[in-house]
């Protein structure tokens, strides 16, 4: 059985949270209250999260991954050392992370009147980047 831990996250809209997640080509699961992940072996853990990637989602081997809201507003990821070392790592959580800021981005745009131009990835030393243009209406 792997152990969970918790990385802190700066994402504190749920909204922007799943559509960023969708983007990344996942089906979430939110949870108002709080469901138990699900490890491996299929058996219920005693961790709970607000929005989950289920198992079934990630690697066969995987255990559920997990973002719970914090007292503070922000959402703690929950992941396991073995999906950790198979890639959903600091990395992985920088990636959504991306996502969740594009689609707050889009949001806040949109609520202003702009209209999106064009999306550009840019490749630089430290990952890609995506730049959004807008235009007004």
């Amino acid at each position: 059985m792997s152990a969970y831990g918790e990385f802190e996250t700066v994402m504190c809209d749920e909204k922007h949270l799943v559509d960023g997640l969708a983007e990344m080509g996942y089906r979430v699961e939110v949870h108002p209250e709080g469901s138990h992940l699900v490890g491996y072996h299929g058996d219920e853990r005693p961790e709970r999260a607000h929005v989950i990637i289920r198992r079934a989602e990630l690697d066969s081997a995987s255990n559920d991954i997990g973002f719970v809201r914090g007292t503070d507003g922000r959402f703690r990821a929950i992941l396991s050392e073995y999906d950790r070392s198979i890639g959903f790592n600091d990395q992985w959580l920088g990636k959504v992370h991306q996502h969740y800021k594009e689609e707050q981005t889009l949001a806040a745009a949109k609520a202003k009147g702009y209209i999106l131009r064009g999306r550009e990835v840019i490749q630089t030393p430290n990952g890609p980047q995506i730049r959004l243009q807008f235009v007004a209406r």
